[in-house]
């Protein structure tokens, strides 16, 4: 038997995330006054400490990533989308805007090309959706296929800061990493 059915059958709560807490680390919570590339503050124990508390803000309470919410609702891409840890990167649909947002683990930047990440986001520009991705302070607007093949071909941010382009995120400049 599986550790997940153990602990689930001791009535452990069981959580698709496992460790991950990219959701509470790279992008800005305005409920919570965090900014970008910041740990929130109720991050305990690889997790969150408010889960399921009364002062868990409705923005945390109502987000869900790609991964988690193809799991929970058993969505046909449930196996394609790859857990974030090990894609280094987890994205989700903007509800206002018509976007996907993909974050990109700023110690690991490289591993979502690898995965099954590039193909998902393919089809989501051909389905005429734009890709915004925030990589190590910088934010790309992707709006068709071949320039996410530009983006796959070559380090972004390293070229970005070859061409002295400031951060968008100065923020990051303070990430724990660098």
């Amino acid at each position: 038997m599986g550790q997940a059915k153990q602990k689930r059958q001791a009535g452990a709560r069981i959580s698709w995330c496992r460790t991950c807490t990219y959701c509470c680390v790279l992008p800005k919570i305005m409920a919570l006054d965090k900014p970008m590339y910041r740990r929130c503050g109720h991050i305990h124990d690889q997790g969150c400490g408010i889960f399921g508390q009364p002062e868990r803000p409705a923005a945390c309470l109502s987000y869900n990533c790609a991964y988690l919410s193809a799991r929970l609702t058993e969505s046909p891409d449930r196996n394609r989308i790859p857990h974030p840890l090990d894609a280094g990167a987890y994205f989700h649909r903007d509800p206002v805007e018509k976007a996907v947002v993909l974050f990109v683990d700023p110690d690991r930047p490289e591993l979502w090309k690898g995965s099954a990440i590039p193909d998902l986001m393919r089809h989501v520009l051909r389905g005429g959706e734009t890709l915004v991705i925030f990589d190590r302070g910088y934010q790309m607007i992707v709006q068709a296929p071949e320039h996410l093949d530009a983006i796959l071909a070559r380090d972004f941010v390293a070229f970005a800061i070859e061409q002295g382009r400031k951060p968008d995120f100065p923020e990051f400049a303070e990430w724990p990493g660098r």
